[in-house]
């Protein structure tokens, strides 16, 4: 397990495994006392002079409180605009799905908005991932001048994998988004934001008002979510992906470990913090599980309270999580899931708000909180670790923290714009699809019926969400309710390396292998001209930039583009006799701006029903070109753009008859104060749309 595994939340992969955190130690501890003691001398000598003259203390310390004051008043603007802007994102709602069930009456909020303001579709980002589509929404501009083009990542000369989200160096979490949000344009102009978990904001903005990370934010182990599973049953040598699975022998008294991030000090080999748990069963089919002076008694079935512990990780230095246990099964097999560990929001590892005090205060006002940004753990459903029904359980009380923040701030901002970001509707529709596409090869007539609906159901606590901040909101306010990007099914995994193997443009170490390695590890780069990444990126080998590139830049990399894109236009699925492509397209057409070089040299929209494969995206080249998706994940987006729009409603009129994401940053903007000069500078890619 110490090689670099695929770590994947939501779909969403992580090549790497985590960070690691250097400590200190008892050389350190013996410099820091030397230190120490040496300023305690001069900070004696201080102490002394002003216990002599107290008086002068006093005097300097009102001179000091004065000139704070007067600072303040002359360099703190205050803005102009006094009123409020509330903005809801709903990731993936579909237009194909709340356009009907407004018509049958099921939706009446949203069909009130639309009656009092406007409604229309919007496209999406190219591509249509979340980060990609948020990242367009709060900055306002395109993936070659924002930095967020994929959820993978390559760099060239090392053809090394990495997560676009964020990343962690030095000890310090980095920004990855690569131009000004939204948010720091409102502070540039003294308006107050508040923003809810939007994704890509790990590590948070410095901004006028406040902000909880969202999407980005890892859990203790510095993954996007990687939970552990003890069982007594025989397990296989396959490895889950999106988890740690352990045998244990059953008996009355079993003893486990929590697994916290890795440690290495000077010299020593990384290995992970463990803090060992005791598990006793009982007569009544469940289990006392106690750890750190801590009891909880669990049922079968049942979710515990939230868990917290600490893991030791070096001088003087704490790593706090809290996480939850589900007792799957204590008969005939024992079976305990452990929740990915989340930082404590109270005391993070690494700041996961701004101000930094932020994410405790909410603790302290609506309780304890999933903390990483990607918190529904998907892939334990798709293992077979967790059922359905767990799983919604805990998809509804992310819900309803994320509602009493929402409640939080809705309550207390007088003036300024109000973000709430809520995921919900995008995991409910990957994990729930296949009930409502008798096509897909997970459609089955004797599903559980009462997951027929749950689609619709989660569209309706939308709904009422937004009919109580309807009914909050004064007449001033501007309320603007959007998705990022709408939703298809998935009913076939298309292995892209392998299609370019099949058709030479990508070739192994060994000739003779069907298949390779994920992380490009089996390529023979003297001989590949093209290979993919991602759900859909397809780069060229090229000279001068990959570290083995064979391909020049200029004509001889355009032919190789135009022969690519002409051949996967006819690339015909033999088994429905459908083409797998929708369009493919060049960079140029796509992404422009400073950090566009860095961007794939195409990328593949798929038609309806086909999508890039978990191997494609880890840089795999699997046996076969597609085939049959089996697993619970059972719907997605991350198909042509034009394909799955998103939709935007606003109690304002929409005077813009084509709208696109990036007119989001513009609107917000227009209405919050900024002139149409001021916005042109800003380098925008919208245009405002009220």
């Amino acid at each position: 397990m110490d090689k670099v595994l695929p770590f994947i939340t939501l779909g969403y992969i992580d090549p790497g495994t985590g960070f690691t955190i250097f400590s200190l130690g008892g050389w350190m501890l013996a410099l820091l006392v030397g230190i120490l003691g040496f300023f305690s001398i001069f900070f004696k000598k201080i102490f002394n002079f002003f216990k002599k003259h107290f008086m002068l203390l006093v005097i300097i310390l009102c001179v000091l409180v004065a000139i704070a004051f007067i600072v303040k008043g002359v360099f703190m603007k205050t803005s102009a605009f006094d009123k409020r802007i509330i903005i809801l994102g709903f990731d993936a709602m579909s237009p194909e799905i709340i356009e009907p069930m407004m018509k049958e009456g099921r939706l009446p909020n949203f069909a009130r908005l639309k009656e009092a303001g406007s409604y229309s579709r919007i496209s999406t980002s190219n591509p249509p991932q979340s980060p990609v589509a948020w990242s367009a929404i709060s900055t306002g501009k395109n993936p070659g001048k924002n930095g967020i083009f994929d959820f993978i990542v390559r760099d060239p000369k090392t053809y090394r994998m990495d997560l676009s989200l964020a990343k962690v160096e030095g000890g310090k979490a980095v920004k990855t988004q690569k131009a000004r949000s939204l948010w720091q344009y409102l502070s540039d102009k003294d308006v107050e934001s508040v923003v809810l978990a939007c994704p890509v904001t790990f590590p948070p903005d410095k901004i006028r008002g406040r902000m909880l990370s969202g999407m980005g934010v890892p859990d203790i182990l510095g993954t996007e979510g990687t939970f552990t599973f003890y069982t007594s049953e025989n397990i296989s040598d396959d490895k889950d992906i999106g988890g740690k699975v352990f045998h244990l022998r059953k008996s009355d008294v079993m003893v486990a470990n929590l697994i916290g991030p890795k440690v290495a000090g000077l010299g020593a080999k990384p290995d992970n913090v463990k803090v060992p748990f005791k598990v006793t069963l009982t007569a009544a089919d469940g289990a006392i599980i106690e750890f750190q002076k801590q009891k909880t008694v669990l049922r079968t079935g049942e979710w515990s309270p939230w868990q917290e512990v600490s893991f030791d990780i070096g001088f003087l230095k704490k790593a706090r999580g809290i996480f939850k246990f589900y007792l799957v099964s204590v008969k005939p097999e024992f079976r305990l899931y452990i929740s990915p560990i989340n930082f404590d929001p109270r005391e993070p590892l690494f700041p996961i708000s701004y101000p930094k005090s932020y994410s405790k205060e909410l603790a302290e006002k609506i309780g304890l909180y999933h903390t990483q940004g990607m918190p529904m753990d998907t892939w334990a459903v798709n293992e077979l670790r967790l059922a359905e029904g767990p799983f919604l359980e805990q998809a509804d009380e992310i819900l309803r923290e994320r509602k009493a923040m929402l409640d939080l701030e809705l309550s207390r901002l007088e003036k300024g714009v109000l973000f709430c970001y809520f995921e919900t509707p995008d995991i409910i529709q990957h994990m729930f699809w296949r009930y409502r596409d008798e096509g897909h090869p997970l459609h089955a007539a004797d599903l559980p019926p009462e997951y027929k609906e749950t689609i619709e159901r989660y569209y309706i606590k939308m709904d009422r969400i937004l009919g109580e901040v309807m009914e909050t909101a004064g007449k001033q306010d501007t309320i603007i309710a959007l998705s990022d990007h709408g939703f298809a099914t998935f009913r076939r995994a298309v292995h892209v390396n392998s299609w370019l193997k099949a058709n030479g443009y990508l070739v192994l170490k060994n000739p003779y292998a069907e298949s390779g390695a994920e992380l490009l590890a089996d390529v023979d780069w003297s001989k590949t001209k093209a290979y993919a990444i991602g759900f859909g990126a397809v780069y060229v080998n090229q000279k001068g930039r990959e570290r083995d590139g064979i391909v020049s830049a200029g004509d001889e990399t355009e032919r190789l583009k135009n022969e690519i894109v002409q051949r996967l236009a006819g690339w015909i699925d033999k088994k429905y006799n459908q083409p797998v492509v929708s369009r493919v397209y060049k960079r140029e057409e796509i992404f422009w701006g400073d950090n566009a070089a860095a961007t794939p040299d195409l990328y593949i929209g798929f038609n309806n029903g086909y999508r890039a494969s978990w191997q494609t995206a880890m840089g795999g080249s699997p046996e076969g070109l597609i085939e049959d998706n089996l697993k619970k994940w059972s719907g997605d987006h991350l198909i042509d753009p034009a394909l799955v729009p998103g939709v935007i409603f606003s109690n304002k009129k929409i005077t813009k008859k084509a709208v696109s994401l990036y007119d989001v940053a513009p609107t917000v903007l227009k209405v919050s104060g900024y002139s149409d000069k001021e916005l042109k500078g800003l380098g925008l890619d919208g245009s405002p749309i009220l």
